[in-house]
């Protein structure tokens, strides 16, 4: 590989600084932590010559297999990745020897991709490719400077590769325990969100429907509205969780994402107080609308609404990742975690007769949100 060349920011006439993005289609959320990277960086250095990869390993069979993988078990088996993620986070050690197993392919898988790209940066959003990259790092085989972004507000053994130049991450108490599990300049970054996801946004009120929708007029009115999610592919218990917002007297509108089951089950209801959205690139803008963001999920949805200045709501999360986003976000006074349906119908309710309660966590949100990410890249950029 080639050695880095250093770079200057945006108006320096600098060189060319070839950026390497990688990012994996596991759920969509290492992909949009990726491509808003990509897009701030392509920016901040005009110059630059920014790559995006959308890979596990580099090998487009192995990438397949990994992604249904995870679908098919996240939506029939969510139980079991819980346990698996659990146990290998109290066991540290365990993980890193799954992690070792799993390395040299991912290494190998990368190595076609490394040479067509040559670059002097590599910026990569998912644990598995980025222990790839840090195997190549110690075997002296890749000289770019290589940073790992964890994408969730937890951090789990298997983000922390300690071959790496830089971990980032979202939360003090993450960076703490990666500090603990062995990363090396760890650094406190603002999630990568895209640049639709800010606090303009906030203050528009967007239809809660797609344009033409006629039953728009119908939608009750008075109480405040609630935004429901699984992320990309309706992961979780939604359906229980819409029920509870319903029951908690507010309005719901219900992202299906690819879910499409799920999509037809809720739109069959006919329920002028339920609004059912599928695949939509509207998320931004529904979000300004609500007045909670409420999500099964992980982390990049609940960092999407704290960057737009959402209060955000984990509802019965989905074990493993998204437990642990909770936990994380509660902590740090930024969510409100609810483990059941019953706390979520709970919790919507007092937030809806408290408006004090809703603005002091939009208050966080936007606190949270008003660091600056381009300043943290630019750093980078002198770093390389």
């Amino acid at each position: 590989m080639r050695s880095p060349r250093r770079v200057l920011p945006r108006g320096s006439g600098s060189a060319a600084l070839r950026v390497l993005l990688l990012s994996a289609p596991v759920g969509e959320g290492h992909v949009a932590a990726a491509r808003a990277l990509a897009a701030r960086m392509r920016t901040l250095w005009p110059h630059a010559e920014v790559s995006e990869v959308e890979t596990v390993a580099g090998g487009p069979r192995r990438t397949a297999l990994l992604t249904g993988a995870y679908q098919v078990v996240m939506r029939w088996a969510p139980g079991l990745y819980g346990v698996a993620y659990d146990v290998l986070g109290r066991l540290p050690r365990v993980a890193v020897l799954f992690q070792r197993l799993g390395a040299p392919a991912t290494a190998r898988s990368l190595r076609p991709v490394l040479r067509a790209h040559a670059p002097d940066l590599v910026v990569c959003t998912y644990p598995v490719t980025t222990g790839g990259l840090a195997l190549l790092r110690r075997r002296g085989e890749l000289t770019a400077r290589t940073v790992a972004v964890v994408t969730d507000p937890a951090v789990h053994p298997f983000w922390i590769w300690p071959d790496v130049d830089e971990t980032w991450t979202m939360l003090d108490s993450a960076a703490a325990d990666a500090r603990r599990l062995g990363a090396r300049d760890v650094r406190v970054v603002p999630p990568a969100v895209g640049p639709r996801f800010g606090p303009s946004g906030a203050g528009r009120k967007a239809s809660l429907l797609p344009r033409g929708d006629s039953f728009d007029a119908f939608l009750p009115r008075g109480g405040i509205t609630v935004l429901v999610t699984g992320g990309s592919l309706g992961f979780g218990s939604l359906e229980a969780v819409t029920d509870a917002v319903l029951t908690a007297g507010a309005r719901a509108v219900v992202l299906a994402g690819r879910n499409d089951d799920l999509h037809r089950r809720l739109t069959a209801r006919h329920d002028l107080r339920l609004r059912v959205l599928g695949w939509t690139d509207r998320v931004p803008e529904e979000m300004a609308a609500a007045d909670l963001v409420l999500t099964t999920g992980g982390g990049m949805i609940a960092a999407e609404a704290l960057a737009v200045g959402r209060p955000v709501l984990f509802a019965t999360p989905v074990p493993g990742h998204g437990r642990a986003a909770a936990r994380a976000l509660a902590d740090a006074g930024l969510a409100v975690a609810c483990p059941t349906a019953d706390d979520v119908a709970r919790a919507v309710a007092a937030l809806a007769a408290d408006p004090r309660r809703r603005d002091e966590l939009a208050r966080a949100a936007r606190a949270f949100s008003a660091r600056d990410l381009d300043a943290e890249l630019t750093a980078l950029a002198a770093r390389c």
